[in-house]
């Protein structure tokens, strides 16, 4: 017995509940975290340093890494879900999987109204 309590402290994600909400867990603060990013790109930069000139390309780029973040957390959420509750496995279940996080991932990202009108003030000035 105490042999089997050390390995679940030096493992933790082999408890089947404990691995399920560690899971859940992280890949909702993934999703969480990276629809900040994907809506404002550069408000963390903007808070953090003072003064800071990103260039143009910065802000794209960022959302781009924001909604690939996006993807990965629904894609931990969609693989918990299958493989832990429903027992799936193999090949066929990956495309599946990777097809149903792409979709979540698409409902999720909230529209971005800021870099819309970015644009529209760029051509207009120029």
């Amino acid at each position: 017995m105490a042999l089997g309590n050390s390995f679940m402290l030096t493992n933790p994600l082999a408890d089947p509940i404990l691995g399920v909400v560690l899971r859940v867990g992280i890949g909702a603060y993934i999703v969480y975290a990276a629809r900040g990013f994907y809506t404002d790109p550069l408000g963390y930069f903007r808070r953090s340093l003072r003064g800071f000139d990103a260039p143009d390309w910065l802000a794209p780029v960022v959302r781009g890494l924001a909604a690939f973040c996006v993807w990965g957390g629904c894609f931990i959420l969609a693989t918990v879900i299958a493989v832990q509750f429903f027992h799936l496995h193999g090949d066929l279940t990956a495309l599946a999987l990777v097809t149903v996080a792409a979709g979540m991932a698409w409902l999720l990202l909230p529209k971005a109204h800021g870099a819309d009108s970015n644009r529209e003030d760029r051509r207009e000035s120029t």
